[in-house]
């Protein structure tokens, strides 16, 4: 219509010489691109006129000619089937003569349409179905789709509604996998159709339902209109009579639009067959109504449904001479439509196309044999080249695996120094000044007390207790007595500093003190001192004790330290009034020393610490647990065997 407008402006303009020699190119290309994107802006008569006058213009046989002609036949389909038969017949011709299959498919669309509106089904599908090779031929899965939907539309007119499905769904694939929405939505559009002639009518809201998203996303009149016939016809078999006649009416005004005269027709038919609110005068009507567009359309099938309703009807009025009159159209026509033997060769075509499509798969299977012989010489080469690609990634990996033992090396290396590293800490942190300070002025206090036997023991002991913490810094471990023997030494000096306020009691395995079993050196003290300057000092009890457990448990010996002083909550808040800026690290460098000893993680929680109540809930003591691997015959220096 744009380009119509366009030319009528030009006949009288004063430069019409100058741009008449380049009017006709740029029509052309208008109309091409017209075509492409099938705008839905002009009316269908005057876009098949356009597409005509475009065909006229551009003389060269090309596939863009062939296309221009293939949608003519399509728009003229219903409206003038004698000149969409004359524009098939260009594009089946010109398609041979160039050779070119996808025109050759399109012209079988356009062929089995056309048979299939005059109710020659067997015809028609055998067109749909040679249109479907022809469209797998030149890999054109968007046509494939459509002449399946096509032959499953034919079954569906034969009532024959599970070869149908066959077919629907098939095109469905297709169309999902290529993301055409418009045959999408046609496809469940038919399956609803199935389903709904079958009386399965939840099966066919679902069919709606799951189509009714491509709908709109293609936003096609056409199919809209078909969505909302569909809608109405449900909504009319559930008394819903109101929402029906809007859904017929939506049907109604999108068929309209294009114009689509055959979904006008089946919106009256509809309308005539499901609404129950309505007189027969206004059936009669609608009936009427849909008859003149059957015969407008030359649509054979209309032509018997409209005809059957009509006789019942004017039957159901009394009026037996009308109803004789449509019931004999009815049976003329429906025995030349829906005969036994119409369907029989339906159905034998059918069975001959899946035959020859065997034997075409089975072509092509020999085809691919012989392929795969010819390519033995570059398997052959491959395989060379496959072998020569393996030994060097046998190489590289020798390579990789030589890099990785060095870091492995390195590791080792730097967790051994590490070990060395956090054992000089602990050492330091066993000897704070805090220690000595409190050791020294305990025998300071004795002296001026004149208590010379008390520091003089106090002294002994402090440098035995100096002398066992210097030796454990020349070997890595010391035995099991012996470390026990450091610790009651550190016992005994911490006894004195608090006036005997508490009893030691150990209690070790007697297998762990024959000298075999060796363990890092002091490291039990720092729980020690722990329980007694945390645990014991701040307590005011009577009867203060600290218990040490040594067990031997197969390849572990596990220590428990058990005292009865105030507990950890009362500890941390006598820590926070008398000492609010000391911070201890004892307890945590001990803790990795362990870790690092057992060879686990450094943050593993290899520490167990329970604090202890009585009955009354009320805090009575600690416990601490920690177990350490087995390690018999130490050397005199360095790690002992295992």
């Amino acid at each position: 219509m744009i380009a119509w407008k366009m030319n009528t402006c030009l006949k009288n303009d004063p430069v019409k010489k100058f741009i008449t020699p380049y009017l006709r190119p740029l029509r052309a290309l208008f109309f091409l691109l017209t075509f492409i994107l099938s705008a839905p802006v002009f009316a269908q008569k005057s876009y098949v006129d356009s597409l005509i006058q475009w065909v006229d213009a551009h003389p060269h046989n090309d596939s863009a000619r062939i296309r221009a002609m293939h949608s003519i036949s399509y728009m003229l389909s219903e409206s003038d089937v004698k000149r969409s038969f004359y524009y098939y017949g260009l594009v089946s011709r010109l398609s041979d003569s160039l050779n070119f299959t996808f025109g050759k498919a399109l012209g079988n669309i356009n062929l089995g349409i056309l048979l299939s509106s005059s109710g020659n089904f067997e015809a028609s599908t055998k067109a749909f179905i040679l249109a479907w090779e022809q469209a797998k031929e030149c890999n054109a899965p968007r046509l494939e789709s459509v002449a399946l939907n096509n032959i499953g539309d034919n079954f569906a007119s034969l009532k024959d509604y599970n070869k149908c499905r066959e077919y629907a769904q098939q095109a469905v694939q297709i169309n999902l996998d290529q993301k055409a929405w418009h045959g999408v939505a046609i496809n469940y559009e038919l399956l609803h159709r199935c389903d709904l002639e079958q009386g399965d009518f939840a099966a066919s809201k679902t069919n709606l339902d799951n189509g009714m998203p491509y709908a709109k996303m293609d936003n096609d009149d056409y199919v809209l209109s078909q969505f909302y016939l569909g809608y109405g016809k449900l909504h009319a078999i559930s008394n819903r009579n109101d929402s029906a006649s809007y859904y017929f009416q939506r049907a109604m005004t999108c068929a309209r639009k294009k114009p689509d005269l055959r979904n006008e027709f089946q919106v009256y038919l509809a309308e005539a067959k499901y609404l129950k609110h309505i007189t027969e005068a206004q059936k009669i009507t609608f009936l009427e109504s849909a008859m003149r567009l059957a015969n407008q359309t030359h649509y054979e099938e209309g032509i018997a449904n409209d005809a059957e309703q009509l006789s019942s009807v004017y039957d159901s009025l009394g009026n037996k001479d009308s109803s004789l009159h449509y019931y004999r159209i009815y049976r003329n026509v429906s025995d030349a439509l829906f005969s036994e033997n119409n369907q029989r060769k339906m159905m034998v075509n059918e069975s001959e196309w899946t035959i020859k499509n065997k034997e075409l798969e089975n072509k092509n299977l020999k085809q691919v044999m012989a392929a795969q012989k010819r390519q033995i010489a570059f398997s052959n080469i491959l395989l060379f080249l496959i072998g020569v690609g393996f030994l060097l990634a046998a190489f590289v990996t020798f390579l990789l695996y030589k890099s990785f033992q060095a870091k492995k090396l390195k590791d080792v290396s730097q967790y051994k120094q590490k070990i060395a590293e956090t054992e000089m800490q602990a050492l330091q942190a066993q000897m704070n000044p805090h220690f000595f300070f409190n050791s020294l002025n305990s025998i300071e206090n004795f002296i001026m007390q004149n208590e010379k036997k008390l520091a003089s023991d106090y002294l002994n002991k402090f440098a035995r207790f100096i002398r066992s913490i210097l030796d454990s810094s020349i070997n890595d471990l010391i035995a099991v007595n012996k470390d026990l023997e450091s610790l009651q030494l550190y016992i005994d000096l911490e006894q004195l500093r608090f006036n005997n306020k508490f009893t030691y009691h150990c209690e070790a395995d007697p297998e762990l003190l024959q000298g075999e079993y060796h363990v890092p050196a002091l490291l039990v003290q720092p729980f020690l001192e722990n329980a007694i300057n945390h645990g014991i000092g701040p307590s005011e009890r009577t009867d203060l004790k600290i218990c040490l457990k040594v067990q031997l448990d197969q390849n572990m010996i596990h220590y428990i330290i058990e005292d009865n002083g105030i507990g950890r909550n009362q500890s941390k808040l006598y820590n926070e009034l008398n000492k609010p800026f000391h911070k201890s690290v004892g307890m945590k460098l001990t803790q990795d020393r362990i870790n690092i000893f057992n060879q686990t993680s450094v943050s593993s929680e290899s520490v167990k610490i329970t604090d202890l109540f009585d009955d009354d809930q009320k805090p009575v003591g600690t416990r601490i647990e920690f177990a350490l691997k087995v390690l018999k015959y130490a050397s005199p220096q360095g790690h002992p065997g295992g």
